[in-house]
């Protein structure tokens, strides 16, 4: 073979080579959207199982418990006069909107959101509660007649990085989230997915309210969600 032709050869191999990787790059969606936004105008014609692109779930809805620490790391001298039980301590909410950036062939990319989340703690029934924005006191009555409650809304926008399989079966994230109820805040996140499903844990870095004693409580959340979009789109698949 002479010279020339090798050359031919060669131009040949990296032109097609050239074409492969532009075809693969076609194939590679930089970003992903869900949040419950997403179902006001659902366009499943633009979801393709075979493109890569980094979409772990995030979840539309979750309850789960909460309770709270007297630190971030909890403190056993902290006394919230609370009722016991799963139900009497809980963390639930919604996201509105979510946007992921592919960084590494679908399995690496960050997470950026905006959810609406409530924290609901049962009063025992030997105490009352008044809260004043960011104090809150509790205070014994003589009858056990009326239920209180303590209540939250928060405002959350979840930043996190994490890792998600091939076929986006499992997905793993953490980071934090800007938050503000009374005040502005902020917590730890973790989200472990598993297809449509999530278990989310939270810790907050700064507390939710403050005593009159001084002592400030900390909530930590265990909740399970499910990401709704994400399992529409893994049961509606666009027509060959």
């Amino acid at each position: 073979m002479s010279i020339r032709q090798i050359i031919i050869v060669v131009l040949l191999l990296s032109a097609q080579q050239g074409m492969a990787q532009d075809v693969e790059q076609q194939r590679e969606e930089k970003w992903a959207h869900g949040g419950v936004l997403m179902l006001l105008a659902p366009d499943f014609d633009h979801y393709d199982k075979d493109l890569v692109r980094y979409d772990p779930p995030s979840p539309f809805i979750w309850f789960g418990g909460s309770w709270l620490n007297g630190g971030m790391m909890g403190d056993p001298q902290a006394q919230f006069p609370l009722r016991s039980g799963a139900l009497r301590k809980v963390d639930c909410g919604f996201t509105i909107f979510q946007v992921s950036r592919n960084l590494y062939r679908g399995n690496v990319g960050v997470t950026a959101g905006l959810q609406i989340a409530g924290y609901f703690y049962d009063v025992a029934p030997s105490y009352s509660v008044e809260k004043d924005g960011y104090r809150v006191a509790f205070m014994p009555k003589d009858k056990e007649h009326q239920r209180d409650e303590l209540s939250f809304t928060a405002l959350r926008i979840p930043l996190q990085i994490g890792a998600q399989t091939s076929n986006r079966l499992f997905s793993l994230q953490t980071g934090v989230a800007l938050l503000y109820t009374t005040r502005p805040g902020a917590q730890w996140l973790v989200t472990a997915g598993l297809g449509p499903l999530t278990i989310n844990y939270s810790q907050n870095l700064t507390p939710l309210f403050k005593l009159a004693d001084g002592t400030k409580a900390y909530p930590s959340s265990l909740t399970v969600g499910v990401d709704i979009w994400n399992f529409l789109c893994r049961v509606i698949r666009p027509s060959d």
